[in-house]
C-alpha cells in the first residue's frame, strides 16, 4: 500500500478562508473534505487504496474550491502507477525418495499459510522440484507425498517453507 501524501492550504493573505476539497476517484481517499483556514496551516493527506486495482496508471485531479478567493479553484492532478508483483523468486526442492515398489509419482504442495495448499503438481518420479514465478516478499509453505500404482497417496511429509526476496 503507497503512503499518504500530503498537501498544504494556507492563507496567506488574512482573514478566514473558508475552502471545500473534491475529488471522484474511488481509489483516493482525503482525511478532509473541507474547512476553514485562518493563519494557521491545514495539512490535508491523500491516501489510495489499490485492492481491486490492476497494474496501470490511474489519473485523477482533486479540486480545491474557496469562494471569495482570487485563485479559486486549483486543481491539483494525482497520478497513480501500479506495478505488477515481481515474480522472479524461485524455490528448489529435494527429497529423499520413497521406499515403496509401487510408486507410481510424488505430489507437491505449495501454499502462502502453514498447512493451507492448493492443488497438487504432479512431479513424476523426480525427487526434486523448483517452483517458480514466487512473488517477492510471501513466504511459500510446502509438502510433498508419494502415491503408489493403487492410486493411494501417503501422509505428507513435513512442511518446509521459503521467503522470497
Amino acid at each position: 500500500m503507497p503512503l499518504a501524501q500530503t498537501f498544504n492550504i494556507v492563507n496567506p493573505t488574512g482573514g478566514t478562508l473558508t475552502w471545500t476539497l473534491t475529488e471522484s476517484a474511488a481509489w483516493l481517499g482525503l482525511n478532509v473534505t473541507s474547512g476553514t483556514t485562518a493563519t494557521e496551516v491545514d495539512a490535508i493527506s491523500a491516501s489510495v487504496s489499490t485492492t481491486g486495482l490492476a497494474a496501470g496508471t490511474y489519473n485523477t485531479a482533486i479540486t480545491v474550491t474557496a469562494s471569495g478567493s482570487t485563485n479559486s479553484p486549483r486543481i491539483i492532478p494525482v497520478i497513480l502507477t501500479l506495478s505488477a508483483p515481481t515474480t522472479t523468486g524461485t524455490a528448489s526442492l529435494t527429497w529423499d525418495p520413497s521406499t515403496d515398489t509401487s510408486l507410481a509419482k510424488y505430489n507437491l504442495y505449495m501454499g502462502t499459510q502453514s498447512g493451507v495448499y492448493g492443488p497438487p503438481v504432479s512431479v513424476g518420479l523426480n525427487t526434486s522440484y523448483t517452483a517458480g514465478s514466487l512473488t517477492n516478499g510471501k513466504t511459500y509453505y510446502f509438502s510433498v507425498t508419494a502415491v503408489n500404482s493403487g492410486g493411494t497417496e501417503s501422509q505428507r511429509s513435513n512442511e518446509v517453507y521459503k521467503t522470497i526476496q
